[in-house]
């Protein structure tokens, strides 16, 4: 799967970081997680890398990911994060955060779960969660991820 993100010099959305998002970024529902597999010891890795972190090999395929996956263990997240990060929710609330194994053999990822803390459980199904984050400074949304139990429809909590 390839990998393409919107570029900085357009008027639309840009990601949070450069090689960790990839698909049209001004439609959250074609967005998915970027990044790596190295074709010396098949690791998957967040982010596109140049070099594997585990073995060091530079043979590295840079992919996109399955936009599902399940919750291998959580913690709930009692305070607001810093700035630059705004929340859709005002005031803030308690939020289940998560390591999400990716299906497809994907890598474990960290992210917020859309649902409340007693609505979250390890074995639960999740699917990717897209949307604006912050504005930079040049008033871009700010495109973040985060995980919705599967079959949902709404947004990060």
């Amino acid at each position: 799967m390839g990998s393409e993100t919107i570029a900085d010099g357009n008027d639309g959305p840009v990601a949070f970081r450069a090689g960790f998002l990839t698909g049209d970024l001004s439609d959250p529902a074609a967005v998915r997680l970027a990044g790596s597999r190295c074709k010396a010891c098949g690791i998957a890795l967040f982010g596109q890398r140049h070099r594997c972190e585990n073995c060091s090999s530079a043979d590295l395929d840079h992919v996109s990911f399955a936009r599902t996956g399940t919750v291998y263990t959580f913690t709930i997240q009692r305070y607001a994060p810093p700035p630059p990060h705004s929340l859709p929710v005002t005031p803030w609330a308690p939020r289940p955060v998560a390591w999400i194994d990716l299906d497809d053999d994907g890598p474990r990822v960290l992210a917020p779960i859309g649902c409340t803390p007693e609505d979250i459980s390890i074995g639960m199904a999740v699917q990717l969660d897209c949307q604006a984050g912050w504005s930079d400074a040049a008033g871009k949304d700010v495109m973040a991820y985060g995980f919705i139990p599967a079959g949902d429809t709404g947004a990060l909590a």
